[in-house]
């Protein structure tokens, strides 16, 4: 037995070697892969806070424009009572002096 170990220590000794290189080859290739899922867990989170952040940026500006909106309607609903009011006092005013004019 010690003879085949002194004649063949070369190619056991390679063989040794080369499984562990290959088990460190196996190992460093589950870390590169656990390192790029990481960063693409990482880069979709970047993503979804991007589209977080425009949709609160976007739910703000429609608030802003919907105020905006409102405070415009209820200025064109006072100004359309008032033209409706002078409306009828001229509507009055006019059959007014229709009925005194017509005899």
């Amino acid at each position: 037995m010690k003879e085949f170990l002194t004649n063949h220590i070369e190619s056991i000794l390679g063989f040794l070697f080369g499984a562990g290189g290959l088990f460190s080859a196996w190992a460093e290739r589950k870390k590169r892969k656990q390192e790029l899922v990481q960063a693409e867990i990482q880069s979709q989170q970047q993503v979804v806070d991007l589209y977080q952040e425009a949709l609160d940026d976007l739910k703000k500006r429609y608030d802003e424009k919907f105020s905006e909106l409102e405070g415009e309607i209820k200025q064109l609903r006072t100004n359309l009572d008032l033209w409706k009011g002078k409306y009828r006092t001229l509507k009055s005013e006019f059959d007014a002096y229709r009925k005194a004019h017509e005899n």
